[in-house]
């Protein structure tokens, strides 16, 4: 039956390769090779994955760095069904697929049409109040991040979160919070997306010289951004064994920001509008022909702004120093 491996590149998204029983996967940094990684630690030809009548195996190809396998340097073993799997130090878990190829590739469809499907659903219309924690929902849903958070920038600039699941004040504030507070700051220093991967030890091996940590936990951050202006990040978690983000997730969750960013720009600007033409409408005294011009060209400004928004295929403040919410917050 075929395979799955998926690697897990510390600082970028976990790559996904689905592998043949039909022949022999090489893997290794040479382009070549039918699994190229990108590793300093990986040889240019340092193991080759292959399958026989009585399952997989693997044989390391006299790599440098040696082919681990649940923390024991190996040379050749028969592989279990999911087992992880060191090559010189960058981790991979390997899996066996009772599903054929074909319909992984019709589950990648599915997730593409369901992550369409949630950006139709962040729409101007809703209202802040309703729009932000859907934000999460839906970037949680996508992912399978157990935790997450919207930060977006208040008129004044600063960073304030807008919406969370899975997360109580108190673990903002929380001493193991601080990595991941970091991934923020990077990401809106850069304007670019933070994958991370930790590896930790796994409880079975904890007796070991040499132990392969499989206690993974990954997080992502993507920058929010609305008509080319950084205006927030999005941030998920999880701590689940063997968690990752994938390039898919990655490209999914992009997509999914550049809809809110939009959404909820024209949804700040409906509430300023709609301020404004209840202004006019209560000053004492005002013409109303005036009153009347106004109010339908602010009528106007946010029907073009909630087309654009409509769905298509120097930050002041610091993140550690937030002040935490009142108490009474929800």
């Amino acid at each position: 039956m075929p395979a799955r491996l998926t690697v897990h590149f510390p600082s970028r998204p976990a790559r996904v390769y689905l592998l043949p029983d039909s022949r022999e996967t090489v893997v290794g940094r040479d382009s070549d090779c039918d699994v190229m990684l990108d590793d300093d630690r990986v040889s240019r030809r340092h193991a080759v994955l292959s399958c026989d009548p009585s399952g997989w195996s693997i044989a390391d190809a006299g790599s440098k760095n040696g082919t681990f396998i649940g923390g024991v340097l190996v040379e050749s073993r028969p592989l279990r069904e999911q087992t992880w799997i060191s090559f010189g130090g960058l981790i991979a878990r390997f899996e066996t697929l009772s599903l054929p190829v074909e319909r992984m590739e019709e589950e990648r469809r599915r997730r593409l049409t369901t992550s369409l499907d949630l950006r139709r659903g962040l729409v101007p219309g809703l209202g802040l109040g309703e729009l932000l924690p859907r934000v999460v929902a839906s970037m949680l849903e996508m992912t399978n991040a157990e935790r997450g958070f919207l930060l977006l920038a208040s008129p004044q600039g600063d960073l304030e979160v807008a919406a969370r699941s899975g997360l109580a004040w108190e673990d903002f504030r929380a001493e193991e919070f601080g990595g991941s507070l970091g991934a923020v700051q990077r990401a809106l220093a850069t304007g670019s997306p933070v994958v991370s991967t930790d590896v930790r030890s796994d409880a079975e091996l904890g007796g070991r010289a040499s132990v392969i940590s499989t206690g993974i936990r990954a997080l992502l951050c993507v920058p929010v951004h609305a008509l080319d202006r950084l205006i927030g990040v999005m941030y998920a978690d999880s701590r689940k064994l063997g968690a990752a983000f994938t390039e898919l997730d990655l490209e999914i969750l992009e997509a999914l920001a550049a809809q809110a960013g939009l959404a909820i720009a024209v949804a700040r600007l409906d509430a300023e509008l709609k301020g404004l033409a209840h202004r006019i409408a209560e000053t004492p005294g005002a013409d109303p022909a005036l009153r009347e011009r106004l109010a339908g060209e602010v009528s106007a400004v946010l029907e073009r702004s909630l087309q654009v928004a409509r769905p298509t295929s120097g930050w002041a403040g610091g993140l550690a120093a937030q002040a935490p919410p009142p108490a009474d917050r929800p």
